[in-house]
């Protein structure tokens, strides 16, 4: 296995509000190993974007608070650091490319100024060195005519080369570690695999580990390595890619992928149900409120993330359900990992 860049235990964010106290990232353990992608993946509101703001320390405290766990980059916590040290690895070690181009770059700034502000503040690099070096990650990430188009604002641009900016400036100091933050949303089907296909080969070039933040599970099975499913705040499975698709165990999993669109399905079959608030979970399991395998236990007692045990020693998949041998069986889905 490749090299561990990021290992998250335990963590806990919470969003305190007039409502209530929300764990909005509850108990969430995770590992990015090197030239690997891990796909975090959900409906929107689970708790996906915040676990990544949380691992940036991009959230506003107060009313946001980490309440515990830890985030090994490289042995450091990234959760403990003074914002100091913080604002060094941030854009550096570990970059972001955040869900809508458009608002992440500067409007009043040209694209060639604001990826070389990026070399200058971590390498040191004058404006000279900085223009060039923008010009050449401009053409690796595949936009026509670089040297003419660091001139460009961000208005001037289409979506999906305002997309590409946005990960030429997050490669500029060559991270060990990226989060893409849903980098597909609002673009057309065909720019969205360029962007996929960018994302696979820059990092079969620089060996990075990718943190992939999507609810697109077309996408996730295109590119991902591991899985990690969460629903209101946790995840409820962990596994490979391959694993996940042939042998979901976890009844939200199920129902995620029975949304997809297929040739052989007339009507989708949507999960029941809505996601419970995050400041007002329900007793037990999170998911029995929409669950058909659910049983008193599931309304009483909150199931831990432990390994199934139907996995050979070589994989890893991990599932949060009492009842997940109910929904293989009234699924179909072979016990054996072979």
């Amino acid at each position: 296995m490749n090299a561990c860049l990021l290992e998250v235990k335990n963590l806990c964010t919470i969003l305190q509000s007039d409502s209530g106290i929300a764990r909005v990232v509850d108990n969430v353990s995770f590992q990015v190993h090197s030239g690997e992608t891990l796909a975090l993946v959900g409906e929107s509101g689970c708790g996906k974007t915040m676990t990544a703001f949380s691992l940036m320390r991009l959230l506003p405290s107060p009313p946001c608070i980490i309440a515990g766990g830890t985030a090994l980059l490289g042995g450091e916590d990234l959760l403990t650091l003074p914002e100091k040290k913080m604002r060094q690895i941030r854009g550096n070690r570990i970059a972001m490319v955040f869900q809508e181009p458009l608002t992440s770059l500067n409007p009043v700034f040209r694209i060639g100024d604001q990826i070389a502000e990026v070399l200058h503040v971590h390498r040191g690099m004058n404006k000279k060195d900085a223009r060039e070096r923008a010009v050449e990650l401009l053409r690796d990430v595949g936009i026509p005519s670089p040297e003419s188009r660091i001139f460009s604002y961000p208005h001037q641009l289409s979506g999906g080369m305002r997309q590409r900016v946005m990960i030429a400036m997050a490669l500029a100091c060559d991270p060990a570690l990226l989060i893409a933050d849903e980098p597909t949303t609002a673009l057309d089907v065909t720019v969205q695999a360029q962007i996929m296909e960018l994302f696979q080969s820059l990092q079969r070039r620089k060996t990075m580990g990718i943190l992939l933040i999507t609810h697109d599970l077309g996408i996730v099975a295109e590119t991902a390595h591991t899985v990690a499913v969460m629903y209101a705040g946790t995840i409820v499975e962990y596994t490979d890619v391959m694993s996940l698709f042939r042998r979901p165990l976890h009844p939200y999993t199920q129902g995620l992928l029975d949304s997809l669109p297929r040739p052989e399905v007339k009507r989708l079959r949507p999960i029941p149900g809505m996601v419970p608030p995050l400041d007002n979970l329900p007793n037990g399991c999170r998911f029995h409120t929409r669950c058909s395998f659910a049983d008193k236990r599931c309304r009483e007692q909150e199931p831990e993330l432990l390994p199934f045990s139907g996995n050979s020693a070589q994989q890893i998949h991990l599932v949060r359900c009492w009842q997940y041998d109910a929904h293989m069986s009234a699924a179909n889905i072979p016990v054996s990992s072979s």
